[in-house]
C-alpha cells in the first residue's frame, strides 16, 4: 500500500481529509492495532509527503473522536474501538459537506426545541441540580484568565455540549435520547470544521440559563420559543462561517 498522497488523492479535497482516510485504511487493514503508537506529525508528514498542518489537523479530529489517545504524554497511540464503529465515524467525517452540515442544524433545531419543552413538563429536581452545575462550571470557566487557551475553549464546548445532553435527558423519553445522542455525535464531528477558535461567548451562556429559567418555571412554551431563539443564532454563525469558508 502506497503511504504517499497522490495529487489525485488530494485533488478537490482537503488534505487532512486524505490523511484520515490513509490513517483509516491503516487501522482498518490492521497495519495500526490498538495500544500502537503512532509516528510522529514530522514522520507521517513525511511519509504521506504533506506539510505537518494536515496531519495535525487529522490527529486533533481522530483523537476528538475517540479513536487516537495521546493523554499519556508520549505520542498518539489507537485506542481500542471496533472497526464497523471506526469505518462509520470515518466515512462521515470525509463526506461532510456544507449541506450535510446545514441539514443536521436544521434537525438539531427541530430535536431540541421539542426536547426543551418536553423537559419543562417532565424534568426532576435531580434533572435541574445537573444542569444548574454545569451552567456554573461554564460561568467559572468563562472566568478563567486563560479563558483562550485551546483547553479551556475545549471544556467550555464540552459543558455547552453536557448542557443539551442533560436537557434532552431531562425529558425521560428513551428513543428521544438516544436518536439525539446518535445525531449529536455528528455534530460534535462537523463542528471540528466550523466552531471558530473563540469558543462559546457571554452571550451563549445566557441564552442556556434562559432556557434553563424556563424550565424551572415549568414553562414549557418559554423554553421551546428560547432554545429556539438560541439554535437560530448558531444556525446564523454556521451560515457566516460556511459562507466564509
Amino acid at each position: 500500500m502506497g503511504a504517499t498522497l497522490s495529487k489525485d488523492t488530494t485533488a478537490g479535497s482537503h488534505y487532512y481529509e486524505a490523511v484520515i482516510q490513509k490513517l483509516k485504511a491503516m487501522i482498518a487493514s490492521g497495519e495500526l492495532k490498538q495500544g500502537d503508537k503512532l509516528p510522529s506529525e514530522r514522520e507521517l508528514a513525511e511519509k504521506f509527503n504533506v506539510s505537518r498542518v494536515p496531519i495535525r489537523e487529522a490527529l486533533k479530529i481522530m483523537e476528538y473522536m475517540g479513536i487516537l489517545d495521546s493523554s499519556q504524554g508520549d505520542g498518539c497511540r489507537v485506542k481500542n474501538i471496533t472497526v464497523s464503529d471506526f469505518i462509520h465515524k470515518m466515512d462521515f467525517v470525509v463526506h461532510i459537506t456544507p449541506d450535510t452540515m446545514v441539514d443536521l442544524q436544521e434537525m438539531r433545531i427541530s430535536l431540541e426545541t421539542y426536547a426543551a419543552y418536553r423537559a419543562a413538563l417532565r424534568r426532576t429536581d435531580e434533572d435541574l441540580a445537573d444542569i444548574q452545575q454545569v451552567l456554573l462550571e461554564m460561568r467559572k470557566a468563562k472566568r478563567d484568565p486563560n479563558q483562550d487557551s485551546e483547553p479551556t475553549i475545549q471544556n467550555l464546548r464540552e459543558l455547552s455540549h453536557k448542557f443539551h445532553r442533560y436537557l434532552v435527558r431531562a425529558t425521560h423519553s428513551s428513543v428521544l435520547t438516544s436518536v439525539y445522542e446518535n445525531l449529536y455525535e455528528m455534530l460534535d464531528i462537523s463542528r471540528q470544521f466550523t466552531i471558530s477558535t473563540s469558543g462559546i461567548s457571554y452571550n451563549s451562556i445566557l441564552a442556556h440559563e434562559a432556557v434553563f429559567n424556563y424550565i424551572i418555571l415549568q414553562d414549557a412554551e418559554g423554553a421551546r420559543t428560547s432554545m429556539s431563539e438560541h439554535l437560530q443564532d448558531v444556525r446564523e454563525q454556521l451560515n457566516t462561517l460556511l459562507a466564509e469558508d
